[in-house]
Parts: C-alpha cells; structure tokens; sequence
C-alpha cells in the first residue's frame, strides 16, 4: 500500500513531465520503421505459427500412437478410405492456395520459411498400413483437421498483420 501511494505521488508531481511531452522528432518515423522490414514490408511472428505448427504435429502424433495402442474393433462404413483422403487433401490444398495468394505481402526471408513449413506440413507420412479402415479413417480425419486448422490461422494472421 505504502510504495502504491509512493508510485501515485511520484507519478502526480510529474505527471507534465511523463504525460505532457510530445516524442522527440523522428521517434515516430522510426518507431514505424522498425515495426516494418527493411523492404517495407511487416514481419510476421513466426515463433507463433511454428509453435501452432508444432502444437499440431504432437497432437497428431499423440492421436496416432492412441489410436494404434487402442486398436478398436472396426465398424463399417460406407465412405471409402480414398475418398476420405482425397476429400481432404483437397480441402487442403484450397488452404494452401489461399495462403499462396497472401505470400506477396510478406518479406522474403519470411516467404521462404512459411512456405519450407507449408511444404513439410504437405509431405508429412500417410496413414499407417497396421491400424484398421475405421482408424485410418479416423486418423486421416483427424491429420487433415488439424492442418487445415493451422493453415487457417495462419492465413487469418496474414489478413490481419497486411
């Protein structure tokens, strides 16, 4: 209580000096300067769309090891395996061409790292031949949501930041 009222009066007898000031010149021009890259452009967080992406990439693989630990009975299902995966390897790719198109925006540097993640997040391993219809099914279910889920933030993180 003692150092709040300390802090309050401190703040009160210079308060012209902290709240009346304008920046020095310049200050904002280069504030602006450095919230932009070199070329112009904004810099995206990428620590926040790695750790997103790998974020996913653990609760796939924990999804994966569960659903191969488990090896539940299989129930049938009218939905081939194929169509399943072509279903969402579609619906990724339309995320994928989405961001593609936001790329001009983003510097160099960054382009080339997002579309490295873009590319790995694409090639990552099938469905693995042991677990049954009904949990491959599950399995590429699950894979491509959470994907499509990371593409979408991050197409959303685009969209905001240009």
């Amino acid at each position: 209580m003692l150092m709040n009222n300390l802090l309050d009066n401190q703040m009160k007898r210079h308060a012209a000096e902290i709240f009346g000031n304008e920046p020095l010149t310049g200050h904002r021009e280069r504030f602006a300067s450095k919230l932009q890259g070199a070329d112009g452009t904004k810099s995206i967080p990428f620590r926040k769309i790695i750790s997103y992406l790998a974020v996913a990439a653990v609760f796939a693989g924990a999804v994966f090891l569960s659903i191969r630990l488990l090896k539940t009975e299989t129930t049938e299902d009218s939905t081939p395996l194929t169509e399943v995966q072509d279903y969402y390897s579609m619906q990724l790719q339309e995320k994928v061409n989405e961001i593609k198109q936001l790329l001009p925006q983003v510097n160099e540097k960054d382009r080339a790292m997002l579309l490295q993640d873009i590319e790995s997040m694409q090639r990552e391993a099938g469905v693995n031949a042991l677990l049954s219809d009904e949990n491959k099914k599950a399995l590429i279910v699950y894979t491509y949501s959470v994907k499509i889920e990371s593409l979408e933030h991050i197409k959303n993180m685009l969209t905001t930041n240009y």
